[in-house]
């Protein structure tokens, strides 16, 4: 067992990745070591699971990162799913064609950013800015605010938070 600076209950002594049994995948285990080399060094940091992506690297793509709508219905949580595919992106369809895919959103009745998932070429890249937002604890209204790139893939992002649909639990 870790806490949140990766320490384990013997003094002195770290532990990172796989042997915490949180998340097996090699990026959230860099940031683990991150969190304990920094607490080491004296600085203050802390290892945050809330947006944790993950990518199967499959063609097409699948990433996805925070709550799923099964969590959120077990949760009892109420929610709003955003859904556009992928191919409303024209970029998507020049550099896919004939290929589908998916961009979904989850967002509470604060619409605050709950869980993102997406299929499609591209998800692997797109998947970031997804993590971004749900750490940082962004609203629709405040990622709606950015800038997005013309024409990205990513776009579908934006494109997405201006979906409207009712509350679905």
């Amino acid at each position: 067992m870790v806490d949140e600076r990766m320490q384990t209950s013997v003094p002195n002594v770290y532990a990172v990745g796989d042997v915490t049994g949180s998340w097996m995948l090699a990026h959230t285990a860099i940031r683990e070591a991150e969190v304990a080399v920094n607490h080491i060094l004296g600085e203050y940091d802390s290892m945050s699971y809330r947006a944790v992506p993950s990518i199967i690297y499959t063609n097409p793509e699948v990433a996805s990162v925070g709550e799923t709508e099964e969590n959120l219905q077990q949760k009892d949580v109420k929610y709003k799913a955003l859904r556009l595919p992928m191919t409303y992106s024209g970029r998507f369809v020049a550099e896919n064609e004939g290929a589908t895919g998916l961009c979904k959103i989850l967002v509470d009745e604060d619409d605050n950013i709950l869980g993102i998932h997406l299929v499609g070429n591209a998800s692997s890249e797109i998947i970031t800015l997804a993590t971004l937002a749900i750490e940082q604890k962004m609203t629709t209204v405040q990622w709606q605010k950015s800038i997005f790139p013309h024409p990205t893939v990513s776009e579908i992002i934006k494109e997405t938070l201006h979906t409207e649909l009712k509350i679905e639990n």
